[in-house]
């Protein structure tokens, strides 16, 4: 004859399956939590990029009346691994996050086009990058 209630083994039972949800349910959270940080920081990255870009586009860049180059100082060309090392004139560190930048001449229009790349590294070490050409006429 039983009476009304749990065995000791009904209640291990129960008990380990609720333990097992609730690990797992935890595990879930540090995951999510971990994913939004990288998220957040290559948002961050990425909104830095975009600005140091578009400050650079902002730049003049163009040939006056005469048909002379125009060129902002800050436009000049970089040294080849500007990208991977601070090099004075082409890095800054908004926020603290280092932000460097590359000039370069285009190879086949070198007096007419550069190219200037942007990159942040994050914290964590997610890479972001972003190109834009510039061109000195809009004929």
């Amino acid at each position: 004859m039983r009476d009304n209630g749990f065995s000791l083994v009904e209640t291990l039972v129960a008990s380990a399956i609720l333990i097992t949800g609730i690990v797992s349910l935890a595990q879930l959270v540090v995951v999510s939590s971990r994913a939004r940080a990288a998220a957040g920081a290559r948002s961050l990255a990425a909104l830095l990029v975009v600005d140091k870009i578009e400050r650079l586009r902002a730049l003049p860049w163009t040939v006056d009346d005469a048909g002379a180059p125009v060129s902002a100082p800050e436009l000049g060309v970089s040294p080849a691994d500007a990208l991977e090392r601070d090099v004075p004139g082409y890095v800054d560190a908004p926020g603290g996050w280092p932000r460097r930048w590359s000039v370069q001449p285009l190879p086949s229009d070198p007096a007419d086009t550069l190219v200037v790349q942007v990159r942040v590294v994050t914290p964590g070490g997610a890479d972001v990058r972003m190109a834009t050409v510039r061109t000195r006429r809009a004929d």
